[in-house]
């Protein structure tokens, strides 16, 4: 495992306010650096390899339009299959700009601001990637801006310091799984170096203009860095569940958007995150109507089965409300029809078997299981595309629920996609081990299609499941929540505007939007 140490310290003191940015003449290509240690240096091995990575990310389902991406940047053999998360999300979009926000590792001297190389063409081993001279030249020739300190010169936040492309991984490595997810586009290189005081909201203010529908910003970072070789050792019991902790700590506050939370929380934890400056540049970039979602999360301890040294990766993407693309963009007729889906008991009892049959293969294998012995039983209902959750509980507590809403898989296919979600990639919960599943007993929700109903008045409780929508802030609560938890109508609503990410009278709001829908709930016996 490659050992890396830090640039960024707690704290940084700049003596001289001035960006100390090189000159360097404009080159034709920039060779790869960092091929063949990183990530093969071979094409056909390089393309095998990220093919092998996406093709092992389940099918997802976004909350609206990706507008940026947070993404490992170690040797592929350790975050490649989190990053692949990340990029199999933005391949449909049509993108054909990337902003990338990196930083080098390793630098004899700081600069303070942005470095943008003008090359024309970065090069890695699956062909030439284009810079877009344009918008670099854009920010290039962005005004020094005034010193807060009269007594000193005007500050240049952009310019070009060659020395931070060379030998350095955290920008090159994004590189490759952007050519085979979106093919052709341009891209804006981007090396971060010290931000103090408003240079946050001043190189932002110049990169802004540049986020147009057809472009997408790309952060390059890894997360928390334990062990003696990092300099970092805040504890020494319960490694794994303690560095998952400081992990979620700081991705509560890159969820919310908070700037200042997530430096208050660096200064608290000495979390050494090496990205954060570029994660902090992101939080002032974003527009205000974005949704966020951690895509997959995972640690090289895990990995390795060995915390004497360990480093955090997580694919993280943040989405803006989009009628095309949408993973709650919801009928708005009120004519569709809630009637119960009615399955026979065989059916039932076949979608079980399959869930069960899914857990227990992709827990020892990591793949879903063959269905050469359920194919020829399976009915055209089953072969229908349903809304459908899958919820696992072990001894009656919640172990992981993910599904989807609307109809989009065919019914049987759905199940076996959800149960692996909820086993695995429910970011609440770690991933169920095989010593869990026969502890495990597996629920089915079978959704009708949703209908928007005129006002919280209209949601019958524990009969209707409900989904609320204000603005990007969605959430949803199957029929049986109300019941299990023992809610009434309006206890529902407050709990469910607390998981939208709402205030809990927000229900009580004009712009609120309502749908419901019933569900045909079945699940197996209780396991002693």
């Amino acid at each position: 495992m490659k050992i890396v140490y830090f640039l960024i310290i707690l704290c940084i003191t700049v003596s001289n306010p001035l960006a100390l940015f090189g000159q360097t003449e404009s080159k034709e290509v920039w060779e790869p650096q960092v091929a063949g240690r990183f990530y093969p240096g071979n094409e056909i091995a390089l393309k095998d390899q990220i093919n092998t990575l996406l093709k092992n990310v389940p099918k997802q389902t976004l909350k609206g339009k990706p507008v940026a991406l947070i993404s490992p940047h170690a040797g592929y053999q350790y975050s490649g299959q989190v990053a692949a998360y990340g990029y199999n999300a933005i391949r449909d979009y049509d993108f054909n700009r990337v902003i990338i926000l990196a930083f080098k590792h390793f630098m004899a001297k700081r600069f303070r601001g942005a470095s943008i190389l003008t090359v024309k063409n970065f090069k890695t081993p699956l062909g030439l990637i284009p810079v877009d001279l344009d918008a670099c030249n854009q920010l290039l020739h962005y005004p020094a801006s005034s010193s807060q300190n009269p007594a000193q010169k005007s500050i240049k936040l952009f310019g070009t310091f060659e020395d931070a492309y060379q030998e350095e991984h955290s920008l090159e490595t994004q590189l490759p799984f952007l050519q085979a997810t979106l093919g052709t586009f341009k891209v804006v290189p981007v090396m971060v170096g010290i931000l103090i005081d408003d240079d946050f909201d001043k190189v932002a203010h110049a990169i802004r203009p540049l986020m147009d529908d057809k472009t997408i910003v790309v952060v390059s970072s890894d997360f928390t860095h334990y062990g003696e070789g990092y300099g970092y050792i805040p504890f020494k019991k319960d490694i794994e569940k303690n560095i998952r902790k400081l992990d979620y700590g700081a991705f509560d506050k890159i969820l919310s958007k908070d700037f200042d939370g997530i430096r208050n929380y660096r200064k608290e934890t000495g979390i050494n995150a090496c990205g954060i400056m570029p994660i902090q540049l992101l939080l002032k970039l974003l527009p205000n109507n974005v949704s966020s979602e951690i895509l997959n999360y995972d640690t090289s301890g895990h990995q390795s089965n060995n915390f004497s040294y360990s480093v955090s990766y997580a694919s993280i993407i943040f989405t803006k409300p989009d009628k095309t693309k949408s993973g709650f963009l919801l009928p708005e007729k009120e004519t569709l029809s809630t009637d119960q889906l009615l399955l026979t008991s065989e059916e039932k009892a076949l979608l079980l078997s399959l869930a069960r049959n899914t857990l227990e293969t992709y827990t020892k294998t990591g793949n879903p299981p063959r269905l050469d012995q359920v194919n020829n039983q399976l009915t055209l209902k089953l072969k229908k595309k349903y809304g459908v959750f899958v919820t696992l509980k072990k001894h009656g507590e919640l172990r992981g629920c993910i599904g989807h809403i609307l109809p989009k898989a065919p019914l049987f296919q759905g199940v076996i996609e959800n149960t692996i979600n909820s086993s695995s990639y429910d970011w609440r919960f770690n991933p169920v081990d095989t010593k869990e599943v026969s502890d495990i007993t597996i629920e089915i929700s079978v959704l009708s299609t949703p209908k928007r109903i005129p006002g919280s008045d209209n949601f019958m409780v524990g009969k209707e499941g409900i989904l609320i929508r204000k603005g990007s802030h969605s959430a949803v609560f199957l029929p049986q929540v109300a019941v299990e938890q023992g809610w009434d109508r309006a206890e529902t609503l407050c709990h469910l505007c607390q998981k939208a990410g709402l205030s809990r009278d927000a229900w009580k709001e004009d712009d609120m939007e309502f749908y419901v829908f019933t569900a045909d709930v079945f699940h197996e016996g209780v396991k002693s």
